[in-house]
């Protein structure tokens, strides 16, 4: 005869079966291998490595969104994520000032990829205090990028050649959407007159633009490369107004990670419309008009035709 157990009977006999199977079923599988994490010191190098490594690798940028490169100060935060890091990824030419530290105090020993090997570096105004030295910059150009591509490529190869071929895949179709961008972007900016094609910026950071689609350097209002490495004299701010009256500017441009004080100061001076929003140092929040490097450089090149044509 079959036994009748009272409810709370029951339950401690399921209770007692779900013991034993938990006792008598195999040890859970251990996971897979941990996901390799790399470092890249800017957004540019961050967003584009990103697509490149795909699901496989994970990407960490160390300088924030809308933060400035050549003022980041590292912190012990920064230093923990490099030395937790199996590579970082630099722009070089340069531009991280305080990397040698950072590397210095995270320890280890790990690979450091400068995906500026092999783009043809221009040089820094000579007027300017870094005068002559390479230009850093090298974003400001998409077919830079791809050469910075292929660097980023060899790099993740080398710390996972199990998903190589994966990332040659990425790596191919992004330098496509490169290539369209630089396309594109020669279209767009033709709607502006030669005479137009002016540029004055906060600081001399768009060589490589104005070299790769004919633009003027007029000047900038920081005399350096760095948006932080020299101070603005009245003397050189006097010398800036004229040549900007000389040369009849239809613009000057800021960044949206710089203060537009003295940018501003100087268009009401000489009553010349002041663009607060440009994206150079750094792109903008992800989700946002340059959350990635594509829309950066677009929203750059809209931004220019709307206050140049």
């Amino acid at each position: 005869m079959l036994r009748k157990f009272s409810d709370g009977s029951r339950w401690l006999v399921l209770l007692g079966f779900a013991y034993l199977l938990m006792a008598c079923s195999p040890a859970s599988a251990p996971s897979g291998p941990t996901k390799l994490t790399v470092v890249a010191t800017t957004t540019q190098i961050e967003d584009i490595a990103s697509v490149i490594a795909g699901e496989h690798i994970t990407v960490i940028g160390l300088v924030p969104r809308n933060g400035d490169p050549h003022e980041f100060e590292p912190t012990p935060d920064t230093v923990k994520q490099v030395a937790q890091s199996a590579a970082v990824f630099i722009n070089g030419v340069g531009l991280e000032g305080w990397l040698e530290e950072l590397v210095k105090n995270a320890g280890g020993e790990r690979p450091i990829f400068d995906i500026s090997k092999n783009i043809p570096l221009g040089k820094i105004n000579t007027a300017f205090e870094e005068g002559g030295d390479p230009d850093p910059h090298i974003w400001m150009n998409p077919l830079n990028m791809v050469t910075a591509v292929d660097n980023i490529t060899t790099g993740l190869k080398q710390l996972d050649p199990t998903n190589g071929s994966a990332f040659d895949a990425n790596a191919t179709a992004y330098k496509a959407k490169l290539v369209e961008l630089d396309a594109w972007a020669e279209k767009a900016l033709a709607v502006i007159p030669p005479e137009r094609r002016k540029l004055v910026t906060m600081h001399d950071a768009m060589g490589y633009f104005a070299t790769r689609y004919q633009f003027k350097l007029v000047g900038a209002v920081i005399p350096s490369a760095s948006s932080e490495a020299a101070e603005t004299s009245a003397k050189d701010l006097s010398k800036l107004v004229e040549t900007i009256k000389q040369e009849q500017v239809p613009a000057i441009f800021t960044e949206a990670s710089i203060n537009p004080k003295l940018v501003e100061q100087v268009g009401a001076e000489v009553n010349v419309k002041v663009v607060t929003d440009l994206y150079i140092d750094s792109l903008g929040d992800k989700g946002g008009e340059a959350g990635t490097y594509l829309d950066f450089f677009r929203a750059d090149v809209n931004k220019l035709v709307n206050a140049l044509k």
